[in-house]
């Protein structure tokens, strides 16, 4: 992630003015988070997901630093995919550049992390 004017520790919900096209596609890749296949039953759902599908339902716009870096990522794999359509894949970038500029550079442990949870992913191959 870019260098922003964000603090490295930020508290408190960042807002996001997201158009109906954008916070649809935010939704559709928070519930491919909760409904992916490759995922055992039993494997508890990734909560960021389920946070960010449940504001996005309730008309919310906020998201936490944590929500805006597991975002990010998903959003641009889901850009990054063949099967993505055109125009979804650019709402896509545009929402997950916007999140780069709106929070602080997540730590590299954490983007790490992230890498290799996407690395797992079965429906990314």
């Amino acid at each position: 992630m870019s260098t922003t004017n964000r603090p490295r520790s930020q508290t408190g919900p960042t807002c996001l003015d997201l158009s109906r096209a954008e916070a649809w596609v935010v939704h559709h890749v928070a519930l491919s988070a909760l409904t992916d296949d490759g995922e055992s039953s039993h494997a508890p759902q990734p909560w960021w997901a389920l946070e960010t599908a449940q504001k996005l339902e309730a008309g919310v716009r906020s998201f936490t630093q944590f929500e805006g870096w597991r975002l990010r990522v998903e959003l641009l794999a889901y850009a990054a995919d063949l099967s993505t359509p055109d125009g979804d894949a650019a709402v896509a970038r545009t929402v997950g550049d916007r999140l780069e500029r709106s929070f602080a550079p997540a730590p590299p442990a954490i983007e790490n992390d992230m890498a290799v949870d996407q690395a797992l992913r079965p429906d990314l191959d």
